[in-house]
């Protein structure tokens, strides 16, 4: 057996370390992912709590709803109902937002199916989305923009195409919670 030249066992330690490196990074960023979805589920928890504890308590419920109703082409008649749940700030901070939102329902229909929807969200930002369709859900985890895990369940979800609709629900969530500055604080 031919013994290894200097400049083979470099490239082979090379290699080594890189895939060391690699293994080491990627271990990293999975451990962030899952301790960024516990989180998110505490913040989900948290916020159902807040809501069942108003409902429970008999207090005003700090929620607002939005009901639309109308035809789409190749649809029919639609319905679209959204549950804003939010918290009030009476600090009264010059410039700053009286309510925030940080939990929203959807229901709506396209056409015999009905879908519904839920978005929790962290001082303005998407942080879970979650879908569900006849026998299909989507649940969606995100830190900062980026998406940290999904969990897609069901045949032929709504969101199947990740890549090329998570810009389409963020700007939808984005565009969900401006709806709701221009309603409750008044921002236009």
């Amino acid at each position: 057996m031919k013994s290894l030249n200097k400049y083979t066992m470099r490239r082979i330690v090379t290699i080594i370390l890189l895939l060391g490196c690699v293994m080491t990074m990627n271990a990293q960023t999975t451990a962030a992912a899952k301790n960024r979805v516990n989180e998110i589920k505490k913040m989900y928890a948290q916020a159902k709590e807040s809501m069942k504890y108003r409902k429970d308590a008999e207090l005003p419920p700090d929620e607002m709803v939005v009901s639309t109703d109308y035809m789409a082409a190749g649809a029919g008649p639609i319905k679209d109902v959204y549950h804003y749940y939010f918290s009030g700030d009476f600090d009264e901070n010059v410039g700053a937002d009286m309510y925030e939102v940080y939990f929203i329902t959807r229901n709506h229909n396209v056409g015999a199916t009905d879908y519904y929807e839920e978005y929790l969200f962290d001082d303005n930002k998407l942080v879970f989305y979650y879908e569900k369709s006849g026998d299909n859900e989507t649940r969606y985890y995100f830190s900062g923009n980026k998406l940290v895990h999904s969990i897609i369940k069901g045949e032929e979800s709504n969101w199947k195409e990740i890549d090329s609709n998570l810009l389409m629900l963020q700007r939808f969530a984005s565009d969900t919670v401006t709806s709701f500055g221009l309603l409750m604080n008044r921002n236009y």
